[in-house]
């Protein structure tokens, strides 16, 4: 039985999407780690008792990672803002078939072998393309839907692929 839903992309979405996009790739990864290796640091200065030290990389640790973070998102909502695709209303069709997408100037239909990746934050489902493409439902616009497309990609996409328990309160 066909899913369909009627998207209008907002604000806070689109930094949600952003932010895990930016922070599940190579550079956020490598960012956080950095991070906690301050804060392990942080440790090991406290236990020597070199509190200077410590000072100095606690506010590295402060920096990775809460400021940078903060200012990202910042950063990604003022340009979001004035974004016209955020004024575009798409409607998504969820089948055995694939994932057909409608807009007022364009439509097509994308089988689901083409999707290789579905993941979930606490606002948004993304489900990537081979391209690295993405179709971002917001979990407040679809949550009367939620279950029947999770079960559709679930259903038509590799196990090792979908991660979507953030999507329904799961850790």
């Amino acid at each position: 039985m066909p899913v369909e839903v009627k998207i209008k992309m907002d604000v806070e979405s689109m930094t949600d999407f952003m932010f895990y996009h930016i922070y599940s790739g190579p550079v956020g990864m490598m960012t956080m780690g950095l991070g906690a290796l301050n804060v392990g640091c942080v440790v090991a200065f406290i236990l020597r008792g070199d509190y200077l030290m410590m000072l100095l990389f606690l506010a590295f640790a402060i920096l990775i990672i809460g400021v940078f973070p903060f200012y990202i998102k910042r950063k990604v909502a003022k340009q979001m803002e004035h974004s016209k695709r955020l004024a575009v209303e798409v409607v998504y069709k969820f089948d055995d078939e694939g994932i057909e997408t409608t807009t007022s100037y364009d439509s097509g239909k994308a089988p689901w072998d083409m999707f290789k990746k579905a993941a979930a934050t606490k606002k948004n489902i993304i489900i990537y393309d081979a391209s690295k493409r993405a179709v971002i439902l917001p979990l407040h616009q679809i949550e009367e839907e939620k279950g029947e497309i999770a079960a559709l990609i679930q259903k038509h996409m590799p196990a090792s692929a979908v991660k979507l328990q953030k999507a329904f309160g799961k850790k």
